[in-house]
């Protein structure tokens, strides 16, 4: 039977351990795209990228699958001025896609969609940034078939230190649950800002 002398372990246990890291790291995003790529392609959330889905106070969320489609389920237990306003469900944007964004007018595509159950008729839509907030909501209808919402959308503040993508579900009744299938953000033209 074959044995490895004493000196060799260590090479060989160093060997495996750093194949071992290089191999875990290669299944991490690969997606690293500059803001001047993110200007001209836009960005799009949908699939599993909705797992990225922050929810504040009042709101749940689950992720389900569909046979065509995997989408985020949301529900409202109160609406954004009742109690602790937060900004909803909603994306926080990464750092080059705040770079590519601030100073152009943006037109946000949401694909939404009343829930099976308990849906609910309306959402509030929103594009945070920091001078657009609370008063900001576009409140829109909803049916059980799949719509695509669109909002332009303009700051006048030329840097964001955050800017959120958000939605808030009907919350008047029981019928208080909406799924999103994608967000979609195009950069439009520039801007002027202060």
């Amino acid at each position: 039977m074959f044995s490895l002398p004493d000196w060799a372990f260590y090479p060989l246990a160093a060997a495996v351990t750093a194949g071992m890291v290089a191999g875990a790291m290669s299944f991490g995003d690969v997606n690293h795209r500059t803001a001047e790529e993110i200007r001209a392609e836009g960005t799009v959330i949908s699939g599993a990228a909705l797992s990225g889905l922050t929810t504040g106070n009042g709101l749940t969320a689950s992720f389900l699958g569909a046979p065509d489609t995997d989408f985020a389920q949301i529900s409202a237990a109160r609406g954004p001025l009742d109690g602790l306003q937060s900004a909803g469900a909603f994306f926080a944007l990464s750092e080059p896609e705040l770079r590519a964004f601030e100073g152009h007018r943006l037109r946000i595509t949401y694909q939404l969609r009343s829930s099976s159950h308990q849906g609910a008729r309306r959402a509030l839509l929103n594009f945070f940034t920091p001078d657009r907030g609370q008063a900001s909501w576009v409140e829109v209808e909803l049916s059980s078939h799949l719509t695509a919402v669109e909002l332009e959308i303009y700051s006048g503040v030329c840097t964001w230190p955050q800017a959120y993508l958000a939605v808030w579900p009907g919350w008047d009744t029981d019928a208080n649950a909406i799924d999103l299938v994608s967000v979609q953000i195009t950069a439009l033209e520039e801007m002027a800002c202060e």
